[in-house]
């Protein structure tokens, strides 16, 4: 099975290069894309397996799938693993996340979604996402705003439209479970820098509720 997997990341943490070493480390992982989204420090790999696309700016989470996925359009894999930049996880529980391309078949998108969740934030984000999953798709998925994922390489040229920036994962979503994907939410043991209660972090969860708000509004005109 020839498998891709592809993150996007802005700034990365320190954490961003054992994630690299332990995908590198994983044997059936031949190919890992990663999406430079206009960081302030050029990232650096040392990793044979690994190949970088860069921006000059930051354009979003969702400008960066696009560029990777035009990337890959003309490649032949048949899985593609999206991970997040700032995740953190042992190297056994991301093999065994990664693995489940194993038991996966055309039809089936697999969404990971951390065993332990610290609550700091209001959970308004999460639930208007639900919201709008559930009217368009009449499906009920808990973690949808989850970037730790596995599809299949097929689904790519059936999606109808990717917003550039924290829409993306929402908007994916939906189109995949109109396609007729069925959508497996794993435990996956991980964690990354949550948001919680500052001016700062609320700035982006209302950054974050505008996008999937334009997201609904773009579904609904489509």
């Amino acid at each position: 099975m020839n498998i891709v997997v592809v993150i996007p990341v802005y700034n990365p943490p320190q954490s961003f290069e054992k994630l690299l070493l332990d995908l590198s480390n994983i044997e059936f992982i031949k190919n890992i894309l990663v999406i430079d989204d206009g960081s302030k420090k050029k990232i650096l790999l040392n990793c044979d397996k690994c190949t970088i696309l860069r921006h000059d700016k930051n354009r979003g989470k969702g400008t960066a799938l696009k560029t990777a996925f035009e990337y890959l359009k003309d490649k032949t894999f048949d899985k593609i693993i999206l991970l997040d930049g700032d995740l953190k996880t042992k190297k056994e529980e991301l093999q065994a996340f990664c693995e489940k391309v194993f038991i996966l078949n055309d039809k089936q998108v697999v969404i990971g979604y951390p065993i332990k969740v610290r609550k700091k934030g209001f959970g308004v984000v999460k639930k208007f996402a639900k919201f709008v999953v559930r009217i368009y798709t009449r499906k009920e998925v808990e973690h949808c705003l989850s970037g730790q994922r596995i599809i299949p390489f097929s689904v790519l040229k059936d999606i109808k439209h990717i917003p550039d920036r924290y829409g993306v994962d929402i908007s994916m979503l939906i189109d995949f479970i109109k396609m007729g994907c069925e959508i497996k939410e794993v435990e996956f043991d991980f964690s990354h820098d949550e948001k919680g209660k500052s001016l700062k972090d609320l700035l982006h969860k209302i950054r974050q509720m505008k996008d999937i708000f334009w997201v609904f509004i773009t579904k609904w005109r489509a």
